[in-house]
């Protein structure tokens, strides 16, 4: 009997101790979640500065401050889709403004010319597409550096997007907004960040999965004829 409790005791202890080890570690594991969807580079002259779809009140700014401070003397405005009754609201006679018609508002309120601004009117639905869309316009305008211009919490994926997507003709400089208000450090506390990180996770489960097929099967089509049988 005494041995049974001394082992239950034991067990007791050592939960206690892994349950007050894990609690200690928890905002430790959480940051580090956090911090891995942020991709930074160290911020150079490039050629273009490419502003990704999604929040334009917070990226389009930044990007006019790139352009004012001569990092890039171009921007290029990807297209995403139109909001859900944006064409109900057309029929009625009201005409709603698209999200790259708000960036460019934003961008002439903030003086950079209208010469300065390149757009791409292809509409995109995912930051994939948004890739092969940013693809097929660099093959009729080409360059040499890249600066990206998205959020924080969906920098790395961007970066390995674009990175899968083009290769070595493109050197890329992720810039993820510095005013961005995305903590690594305190995601789990604010709705909007922990419903973004939960669905960067999921893309970026997606975007790896992709990628174990296509090697998968870029392994599989390279393999050597098999040896006819005598």
């Amino acid at each position: 009997m005494l041995r049974l409790m001394w082992r239950l005791a034991s067990l007791a202890a050592v939960g206690l101790v892994l349950g007050l080890g894990l609690y200690l570690a928890y905002p430790s594991l959480l940051t580090v979640v956090g911090r891995y969807l942020v991709t930074e580079h160290r911020l150079a002259k490039a050629d273009l500065a490419l502003v990704l779809s999604g929040e334009p009140l917070l990226r389009v700014p930044e990007a006019a401050r790139l352009y004012h401070e001569a990092y890039a003397p171009k921007i290029l405005l990807t297209n995403e889709p139109k909001e859900r009754g944006t064409d109900e609201l057309l029929r009625m006679g009201i005409r709603f403004p698209d999200r790259q018609e708000i960036a460019l508002k934003i961008l002439e309120d903030l003086r950079v010319p209208r010469d300065a601004i390149l757009t791409i009117q292809e509409r995109a639905n995912s930051t994939r597409a948004e890739m092969h869309v940013v693809a097929r316009f660099l093959a009729t305008h080409p360059v040499k550096r890249m600066i990206i211009v998205t959020s924080k919490s969906h920098s790395t994926r961007a970066y390995k997007i674009f990175a899968a997507g083009l290769g070595s003709k493109v050197q890329l400089i992720m810039h993820p907004v510095p005013n961005d208000p995305y903590d690594p450090a305190r995601w789990w506390q604010y709705r909007f960040d922990a419903k973004a990180v939960l669905h960067e996770y999921q893309a970026l489960a997606d975007f790896w999965r992709l990628q174990l097929w296509r090697r998968l099967v870029g392994q599989f089509r390279s393999a050597p004829a098999p040896v006819p049988a005598r």
